[in-house]
């Protein structure tokens, strides 16, 4: 499959066709995954413990992409959108025959934003349960510079809900669904994957930018590499964030092991007195063990 050039900076109006055609893509996608007679899909979903997600009203619009050569593609030039844009935005491929085909095919798939939290690429999750982005390099879409999760749960974040850094974006949903409830009726939890990477200051300046509390937990997995980024993670977010909680926890989906996130550190971040939260940090993170809850 070939890959995307991404080119000149797109003018405003290439961007807001590129954006409205991920927009539509995300339609089909969700109308896919709630008609799908596919199996593994609704199957992997209760696996996962998120089965929620395949009611129509969900906040989650988590979708599906058919096992086809070319049913978005003919969905999408029915809305009026030529091929050009479609491979643009990424959406589109050509196959060694050249034959223009769907690029996503027999996927989950969960839309991926910017920081103005506009459609630019999707997330994909297989019938393995493998997630990765789907999306590659194109002029409205870099993988560092976007998030998945931040416009679903839009409203509690800004209401002071807590952001859960997590790596799988099934995780990020069960999060959302059920951990806060586990734990506290008083406290709220939104899960933000990053797909097994590091966060990057676009991201991180994203979640900060629509997170109403000071405050992010990053979950660490038990494995080295893992773990290293993790703490990586959580050190690159105290400029954004005055206080980051490392959470241990188990290597399979949370819902299955709830009662085994543990704590690991607590990092606290001392700032100059008259310094504004959004503002320029003195970065001197504490540890201070403040037991288990979240």
């Amino acid at each position: 499959m070939d890959e995307i050039a991404p080119g000149p900076v797109p003018s405003p109006g290439e961007q807001r066709w590129l954006h409205e055609a991920n927009a539509e893509a995300a339609i089909f996608f969700r109308q896919e995954l709630l008609w799908t007679t596919a199996a593994w899909p609704a199957a992997l979903l209760r696996a996962w413990g998120v089965e929620e997600v395949l009611d129509p009203g969900a906040g989650w619009q988590i979708g599906y992409a058919p096992d086809s050569g070319t049913q978005l593609l003919d969905h999408l030039q029915k809305k009026g959108f030529g091929r050009e844009p479609l491979m643009r935005a990424g959406l589109m491929s050509w196959t060694d025959d050249g034959l223009v085909v769907d690029r996503y095919r027999d996927q989950l798939v969960l839309v991926s934003r910017d920081q103005r939290l506009d459609p630019v690429g999707f997330v994909g999750i297989d019938r393995d349960g493998k997630a990765r982005m789907l999306t590659p390099e194109t002029p409205v879409h870099r993988q560092s510079e976007a998030l998945v999760g931040v416009l679903e749960q839009i409203d509690v974040l800004e209401a002071g809900a807590t952001a859960v850094i997590v790596d799988h974006p099934l995780d990020a949903i069960a999060i959302a669904i059920d951990l806060a409830a586990r734990h506290s009726r008083d406290k709220s939890y939104v899960g933000i994957p990053l797909l097994g990477s590091a966060v990057s200051n676009a991201q991180a300046q994203i979640l900060r930018q629509y997170s109403a509390t000071n405050r992010v937990i990053v979950t660490v997995l038990d494995d080295l590499t893992a773990a290293e980024r993790a703490v990586d993670n959580a050190l690159d977010l105290t400029f954004f964030f005055d206080r980051v909680r490392l959470l241990q926890r188990p290597p399979e989906p949370l819902l299955a092991n709830p009662g085994r996130l543990e704590l690991l550190a607590d990092l606290h971040v001392a700032k100059p007195p008259n310094s504004p939260n959004s503002g320029s940090q003195h970065h001197s993170p504490g540890i201070e063990d403040l037991g288990p809850e979240l």
